[in-house]
């Protein structure tokens, strides 16, 4: 047995016959059941919609009452209670007059006296339906709303003829001069700035039924802008979709990172320098515009090269400004200090006062005499690598703390020793061993001095050509997570 539902209606009518006329109708009817407030001015109706909104489904309203006449009647209700439907009843055949009560908020307009059960349930069944399809749009167009409104972006339509079309009210930018740009032309909405010819050809294109991204600079502003066609559901093209995201501050800061990435690129040595007896080669590939890492070649009082290659934790701007002040200071003292151990001790308390809390230094320092071929060295938390013929590695490990750790470093020095002929000096950062490969497995160090090894004929910056060549193979891309930098020093 199936259950009839329950209606709830709200009459307000000033009449008791024809209030109990409707009743009577409405109890005839097999198909539901009425539950039926009956009150007899607008007055107690709008109080009653003020108490009990959620208990009503539809409202049967006269529009002709003790307190209220016409159309501002309906009105009045609508307003009370947008959410419930509302059906006219009134005794005039006006056509006119239905169609006004319809835009003041009604949903259905009925003459009393033509009225019968079936026609009544019928149209409070159909205003009903209609009232929650139209609150399902509403809702739906204030998501949209509030969605366009909350993005880091503006959305805009447009027709055919490029005029904006609904649910637009900005253009290009939420501040923007022209406010809400809901009818007018784009044509007659741009300026005769530089843009303008291209933010127009982006749109004519997407007529033509192609989408466009182009970079403009509005306002003082630079946006990032993109527009595609609007098809309609049998993929026609209509009009145009466009959205803009401020890329202002992005701008500046890219050009910003730009700048310091040339700055940088200036204070790495531009090329090896010339030691007799030797070929050297250095290189930085940074994982970003900037690097933390760094190498030098320094010459010393003495005759000898200093040979450095460095690490700060991280990658970006802000370790690339500690290594950039590391640098000044190797150089500075370089000038009068050739204890290698002494002078990463003198680095590190140099560098301490400036480090944040989670930042510190790996640093190798070696010094190369060129004619004894002896190779000094001491090291902050970095090793090097000296392979010896076709299967022979020395690791030159460590011999003290990174920099920056503590205020005091007790960095020895390392064996001193003489280089052969065919040795390579390998000094990497560990972005080379650290890279992953797709199957998420490390290239690691093995890896690493087994490809200079092969390569260890060749010139010292081919053997970096080379390793870096096949760590982006091995990754599968040109990119990195960590910075790359590496020194490679051959014993001719």
């Amino acid at each position: 047995m199936t259950t009839r539902p329950t209606i709830r209606v709200l009459l307000i009518e000033d009449s008791p016959t024809d209030a109990d006329i409707l009743s009577i109708s409405l109890n005839e009817v097999a198909s539901a059941a009425f539950a039926i407030t009956w009150v007899e001015s607008l007055a107690d109706g709008l109080q009653q919609l003020s108490t009990y909104e959620s208990a009503f489904d539809v409202v049967l309203l006269d529009l002709n009452l003790p307190d209220s006449y016409g159309l501002d009647t309906c009105a009045k209700a609508h307003n009370q209670s947008p959410s419930v439907p509302i059906i006219v009843l009134t005794g005039l055949d006006d056509e006119e007059g239905a169609l006004a009560a319809m835009k003041v908020g009604a949903q259905d307009y009925l003459v009393k006296g033509t009225i019968d059960g079936k026609l009544l349930t019928r149209s409070i069944r159909y205003a009903i339906e209609r009232q929650r399809s139209q609150d399902l749009q509403r809702q739906a167009d204030e998501r949209v709303r509030l969605v366009t409104s909350q993005l880091p972006a503006v959305i805009w339509t447009t027709d055919a003829a490029l005029t904006f079309v609904a649910p637009t009210s900005q253009f290009l930018t939420r501040d923007s001069a022209r406010g809400d740009v809901l009818g007018l032309n784009l044509r007659d909405v741009l300026t005769s700035s530089f843009a303008s010819k291209d933010i127009l050809q982006a749109h004519q294109q997407a007529l033509a039924g192609q989408s466009s991204s182009i970079e403009v600079r509005w306002s003082r502003r630079t946006l990032l802008l993109h527009v595609e066609p609007l098809r309609d559901s049998v993929t026609r093209v209509i009009g145009t979709i466009g959205i803009s995201l401020d890329v202002t501050e992005q701008k500046r800061m890219r050009d910003e990172l730009s700048a310091a990435r040339h700055v940088q690129q200036a204070l790495f040595p531009k090329s090896a320098p010339v030691v007799p007896g030797f070929d050297l080669a250095g290189a930085v590939f940074p994982a970003e515009e900037t690097a933390g890492d760094y190498f030098d070649f320094i010459p010393m009082q003495d005759g000898a090269m200093g040979i450095v290659v460095g690490d700060v934790t991280g990658h970006g701007l802000a370790p690339a400004m500690l290594m950039a002040e590391l640098r000044a200071y190797l150089r500075a003292v370089l000038s009068h200090q050739s204890d290698v151990s002494k002078l990463l001790m003198d680095a590190n308390e140099f560098l301490v006062s400036d480090m944040d809390e989670n930042r510190y230094v790996t640093l190798f320092f070696a010094r190369l005499d060129p004619q004894s071929r002896v190779l000094q060295f001491a090291a902050a938390g970095h090793w090097g690598y000296v392979l010896r013929g076709p299967d022979e590695t020395l690791a030159l490990k460590s011999t003290g703390l990174p920099l920056g750790l503590f205020d005091e470093a007790g960095i020895e020095p390392g064996l001193p020793f003489a280089m052969q002929p065919g040795d390579v000096l390998f000094i990497p950062t560990d972005g080379f061993q650290e890279a992953f490969g797709v199957d998420k497995k490390l290239f690691g160090i093995q890896r690493t001095l087994e490809v200079v090894r092969r390569n260890r004929h060749l010139s010292a910056a081919k053997i970096i050509e080379e390793l870096r060549t096949e760590v982006c193979e091995f990754a599968q891309s040109q990119t990195h997570a960590d910075d790359m930098t590496v020194v490679v020093v051959r014993c001719l």
